[in-house]
């Protein structure tokens, strides 16, 4: 909206056309879930901005609380690395416990893990079976996908 060239009556055109043929409806569930309250109000706030808040079920609390339905699907983490929050001594447990997580109550899934610090990711224990370069702002990331059987 703040770019140069923007067109408004486009772009309130595409966002009236998107709404009309966006799904009421899923065949499959969406769970989104942070330890931090602040985190989850964020996230339902953009989810009704978006409108499809109510297709997400939130919930707050730690990742291995996440209820995991059966049937398969993707879990998708996005853990700290280090860079603003936590001590990374202290994630070592962490990511070493997603490992777990993924192992004890993700079998049938696809797992992955957003991570920009690559020394933590080798603490989940599994072997990645892709690694997705992102960047998050000027730092380096990874996308790493698991299968999880």
């Amino acid at each position: 909206m703040h770019l140069k060239g923007f067109n408004k009556s486009l772009w309130d055109d595409l966002r009236a056309q998107a709404k009309k043929e966006a799904k009421k409806t899923l065949n499959c569930r969406i769970i989104a879930t942070d330890i931090r309250r602040e985190a989850v109000e964020a996230a339902r706030k953009n989810a009704a901005t978006a409108g499809v808040e109510h297709l997400i079920e939130f919930g707050v609390c730690d990742y291995s609380g996440t209820p995991i339905p059966e049937g398969g699907g993707i879990v998708i983490l996005n853990p700290e690395y280090g860079e603003r929050m936590g001590k990374l001594k202290e994630l070592e447990s962490v990511y070493k416990g997603i490992g777990d997580f993924f192992k004890q109550k993700c079998r049938g899934y696809t797992g992955y893990i957003f991570t920009g610090n690559l020394d933590l990711a080798k603490k989940v224990g599994l072997r990645a079976k892709r690694r997705i370069q992102f960047f998050n702002g000027s730092i380096e990331c990874r996308l790493l996908e698991y299968e999880l059987y």
